[in-house]
């Protein structure tokens, strides 16, 4: 597989995961972290989240966020105290799953700071990515946040909750 480390490269992060993919951008701004607590966080995000998704659905997971330099975080419009700036957080999506699939799972089986469901469509069950990350004091924090809205959900939904009629 395309994201393999044979753990003696010098950019290996954990078993399958390495530095590339993990600080690739699209916003051309430079993205290497030099915080060696940096690389230490997205080992620890690595090693705790992504490989133990990877070894339970078997198959390829794919990274569209992870560390983000705080002048990636500002051209990509994140939060001022996100987590990805500090290496703790990354976007993914696993080959051949649904990401309400692999956020269920992560939910049931494995201990994180946060679990956003994040840009899901409920008639588009390949939408959207998880946003994991994982940190020293992981709160267990469960949201979904749907496209199109800036409302954060508590737990791993399938659609928005119907309002309550006045």
């Amino acid at each position: 597989m395309k994201n393999f480390c044979d753990g003696k490269l010098p950019n290996c992060i954990s078993a399958h995961f390495n530095l590339e993919e993990l600080t690739k951008t699209n916003t051309g701004v430079f993205n290497t972290p030099k915080d060696p607590k940096v690389i230490s966080n997205l080992r620890r995000a690595a090693e705790n989240i992504l490989e133990p998704v990877r070894k339970h659905f078997n198959r390829r997971v794919i990274i569209h966020s992870a560390y983000r330099s705080p002048a990636v975080n500002r051209a990509v419009g994140g939060s001022n105290n996100s987590q990805h700036s500090k290496g703790e957080a990354v976007d993914f999506r696993v080959e051949g799953h649904t990401v309400h699939e692999v956020a269920n799972w992560i939910k049931e089986n494995l201990s994180f700071d946060q679990l956003i469901l994040e840009h899901y469509l409920p008639d588009s069950p390949q939408s959207g990515w998880v946003h994991c990350s994982y940190s020293f004091n992981n709160r267990g924090s469960v949201l979904t946040k749907f496209k199109g809205s800036q409302i954060y959900h508590p737990g791993i939904l399938l659609a928005p909750p119907q309002r309550a009629a006045k």
